[in-house]
């Protein structure tokens, strides 16, 4: 069942194969629960889709490696239909500028979600004015599906570097 998953994936993607499925997929029990539980947050989430493609390339950028660019690679493509363009892009990738709240250039709501999800990446806890500043523009449940969303695709970038998963080929 898990292969078939995965070349469904791969074909409405547009590749040949899908390494988040195939690498998660080894474990079979594990695969299922994650499926649910990934979906939950993305595409099915209490974010918006354009805030939750932008706080998962966030996050891609911020770790880096394999298991960061894998993820950016993938949600490029989903940020694109979300509707961000191409200063969006820049902006979610600014990280080698030294660390400041704000200088990713978003304002308002994003900008609340960005520096919190740069701080829970970096730091693996959140400021008070941070949260502050957050909760002034999310509500409870907002909030919490913030910091899920967050550490689900740290944790994921992390474990697509740790277990060698291969770029998406195209087709």
């Amino acid at each position: 069942m898990n292969f078939a998953v995965e070349r469904i994936g791969a074909r409405v993607r547009g590749t040949r194969t899908l390494g988040v499925f195939a690498t998660v997929g080894r474990a079979k029990t594990l695969f299922k629960a994650w499926l649910a539980y990934s979906g939950t947050m993305m595409p099915f989430g209490d974010l918006s889709r354009k805030e939750t493609e932008l706080v998962i390339l966030r996050v891609a950028a911020l770790k880096g490696g394999d298991g960061g660019a894998y993820e950016a690679d993938h949600h490029r493509a989903l940020g694109r239909k979300a509707g961000l363009i191409d200063g969006d892009f820049a902006a979610v990738a600014r990280v080698d500028e030294g660390w400041e709240p704000g200088t990713h250039g978003f304002r308002g709501r994003t900008g609340a979600m960005i520096d919190v999800t740069d701080e829970i990446v970096r730091f693996g806890e959140v400021s008070d004015a941070a949260w502050e500043r957050l909760a002034s523009y999310l509500d409870d449940r907002e909030c919490v599906a913030l910091v899920m969303l967050v550490t689900h695709y740290a944790g994921l970038a992390t474990a697509l570097s740790v277990l060698h998963t291969p770029p998406d080929e195209r087709r």
